[in-house]
């Protein structure tokens, strides 16, 4: 079964994938990284130009974030309750745990850090605000993901090109034991030799995030049932209210 987007879908899918990337982006590598045809790239691309969400240097043909992006950025430090209710329940989740806290949201196919605290030890996961990483990896995605309607976990499983009906099926089963557990648990899958320990936060019955620890596997894998534990007190403790 195919899920295709709309036409209004795939405009916000190319500003995100732009906003995603380290480096700016051509439009060529747009195309083949989103399996988009060039027309309709730079389509999207000159309605995103002429409303300033991006901008485009032309000496080097290449497409960054644009000046209206300040806007959307002030307008969320300033309204949005996450800043503010968020960093002190990852604090607390950081002291009781001692190791790297984090909150993350999904945007578009891509899981994204809203904030993190990070460990005193010298030896720690870095993960920093505005990092993203695909939905369908590590624990942080794999458990907001599990919770979503079924209709958008198929379409992120094939945006990732898992499109076979086995490999479905396997996934459809992973996020099923996932939903049992009521956290999630990785290993490797972003970072190697790096544990993630996640659980869904809620606004009633629909997933809006996740919050996180990240550790080295071996200090994860010694206190595992305690991480467990603060972690989904955290996750209980979320979203702030207005």
């Amino acid at each position: 079964m195919t899920h295709s987007l709309s036409a209004n879908e795939k405009l916000l899918q190319v500003l995100i994938h732009i906003a995603a990337s380290n480096v700016p982006l051509q439009a060529q590598q747009l195309s083949a990284e989103m399996e988009m045809p060039i027309s309709s790239v730079y389509r999207y691309l000159a309605l995103l130009r002429d409303w300033n969400l991006i901008e485009e240097n032309h000496g080097r043909n290449t497409y960054s974030a644009g000046p209206a992006a300040l806007q959307l950025q002030r307008n969320f430090e300033m309204n949005s309750p996450l800043p503010d209710g968020v960093r002190p329940i990852l604090k607390r989740l950081q002291q009781q745990t001692g190791e790297m806290s984090a909150y993350m949201v999904a945007v578009g196919f891509n899981a994204l850090c809203v904030d993190s605290i990070d460990s005193p030890y010298a030896l720690r996961c870095s993960y920093e605000k505005g990092q993203s990483q695909p939905l369908i990896r590590g624990a942080s995605a794999k458990v907001i993901l599990a919770y979503l309607p079924l209709a958008r976990q198929l379409t992120i499983l094939e945006h990732y090109d898992i499109t076979e009906q086995q490999q479905i099926d396997s996934w459809i089963s992973e996020l099923d034991l996932i939903k049992q557990d009521g956290f999630a648990i990785s290993t490797s899958e972003i970072d190697v030799g790096v544990s993630g320990v996640s659980a869904p936060v809620f606004v009633g019955n629909k997933v809006v995030g996740a919050v996180s620890v990240m550790a080295p596997a071996e200090r994860i894998n010694s206190r595992k049932n305690k991480i467990v534990m603060c972690v989904l007190q955290a996750a209980r403790a979320l979203p702030p209210q207005h």
